[in-house]
């Protein structure tokens, strides 16, 4: 498992650096990518699971968000509604699909719409981040930080943990989250050194502190949607890697927990 596991990293990461550093379109159809193959998994995750769920909702409603949420960020393209409305369109659809279905159940409802928030709103929230002025420094912050941030609470957890952080995940320890959210502190401050003073050390401390504690709770809160239908990964799409989502996991929270910090405070 460890040779596909390299080559899988070989390949990816750098194709992905270059996409990140490209922007523009072309980061938006990657960000679209993995939406849409999450939205798969999540739906096979599910079936594997016996849980309802509406899967025409989810690939018709989950691929359209995105690419309304797309032509709404460009400056003037459809106003600032068109995003509401379609928010509202998914919810009021879900719901009168539901109506159409001879057994008729709120889970359905709840796990379709869980699917399409969770995944398509979220991650999408990666393409406002990276148009930002200071966008492109920000996103490889984001990304980078969390690398690091996995890696020293895999090592640490692994050789020091003791005490259990959570039962939905056995192996983390809270020796390996706190280990986790050092690390990320600091990797988001020493990225900050490289950015021109696009990020202050202010702004990049409390991202790094975000990044520690909602990185490693979307990874969590993934790991607790596979422990309730009894998979391990999400798929088998990465070799030694898991799935999309398996390796999307902590960006969940993160893309939209970023990216309203930096609007906000801006």
């Amino acid at each position: 498992m460890l040779l596909p596991r390299i080559l899988t990293a070989i390949i990816g990461i750098p194709i992905m650096l270059w996409i990140i550093y490209a922007g523009g379109p072309a980061f938006a159809g990657f960000i679209f990518l993995i939406i849409a193959f999450s939205l798969y998994e999540y739906s096979a995750l599910l079936k594997l699971g016996s849980k309802p769920l509406d899967r025409p909702a989810l690939y018709i409603f989950g691929l359209m968000l995105p690419i309304v949420m797309y032509f709404d960020y460009m400056p003037k393209a459809y106003g600032d509604h068109i995003t509401g409305a379609m928010i509202s369109l998914i919810v009021i659809g879900t719901l009168c699909l539901e109506l159409f279905h001879k057994e008729k159940y709120i889970e359905r409802m709840g796990l379709t719409l869980l699917g399409i928030f969770m995944l398509s709103w979220c991650l999408f929230q990666f393409v406002p981040l990276r148009s930002l002025p200071n966008g492109k420094d920000l996103t490889f912050m984001l990304i980078i930080t969390v690398w690091v941030m996995d890696t020293a609470a895999y090592f640490f957890g692994k050789k020091f943990g003791r005490f259990q952080l959570t039962g939905v995940s056995p192996k983390k320890t809270w020796e390996g989250a706190i280990a986790g959210f050092i690390f990320a502190i600091g990797t988001a401050l020493l990225i900050a050194r490289f950015t021109d003073g696009q990020i202050s050390y202010g702004k990049a401390a409390v991202i790094g502190v975000l990044i520690g504690i909602f990185g490693q709770m979307s990874d969590i809160a993934e790991s607790m949607i596979k422990r309730a239908v009894g998979a391990k990964d999400s798929s088998n799409m990465l070799p030694g890697h898991g799935g999309i989502m398996d390796r999307f996991d902590s960006y969940i929270f993160l893309a939209p927990v970023i990216y309203y910090f930096m609007v906000l405070v801006k």
